[in-house]
């Protein structure tokens, strides 16, 4: 992927696929990789361009998505695309899209940012947007995040207490350690 500014700044990101999939599938997980680093970086109006036919024909509804496994995809991407306040997606031929052509033949090394995916992006999709129970660390993470306490002022001062174990990095969760790398809650 490539996202440009339209002051001409480039990011690129590279995603490894280490599960088996189909060019299709692979050209979609490209596509919400790309949606997912330009929401991340609070990006509001995106123009994207694509060089397979498929996701941008079923992206703009063009072409209806009868394999189950890319009807999957496509509701992950307008999913993200509705998070948008400006989009559009054009095609643009292979031929004309050299820039991340090369990239791609370049390899991971040589590009700034890589992204390992161990399952399909639509099967992450799935598991996060069921209900879940109350977790012990949503009070922990409203502490952290909102500064969010109880009312009762000995719950309150446990719960600081508590806090002060924990960290935030990129909007996870980990435990604090003197003699150990932080741990990652889950």
């Amino acid at each position: 992927m490539l996202l440009t500014s339209p002051m001409g700044t480039s990011i690129h990101q590279a995603v490894t696929l280490q599960f088996k999939t189909t060019n299709n599938q692979a050209e979609y997980e490209a596509f919400i990789a790309g949606l997912k680093l330009a929401l991340s970086m609070a990006i509001k109006c995106i123009q994207v361009f694509s060089d397979s036919p498929l996701v941008v024909n079923q992206v703009n509804k063009t072409f209806e998505a009868k394999d189950e496994v890319l009807k999957k995809y496509l509701k992950q991407a307008q999913s993200l695309i509705s998070q948008f306040e400006d989009f559009s997606l054009t095609h643009i031929p292979r031929e004309e899209n050299q820039v991340a052509d090369q990239l791609a033949k370049r390899g991971l090394p040589d590009l700034r940012r890589t992204q390992a995916s161990e399952r399909p992006s639509f099967k992450c999709a799935e598991v996060c947007s069921r209900e879940q129970p109350p977790c012990w660390m949503d009070k922990i993470l409203n502490y952290l995040k909102d500064s969010t306490q109880p009312d009762n002022r000995q719950e309150a001062k446990k719960l600081k207490l508590d806090c002060a174990k924990y960290v935030l990095i990129d909007g996870y969760l980990y435990r604090r350690s003197y003699a150990w790398p932080f741990t990652k809650c889950l």
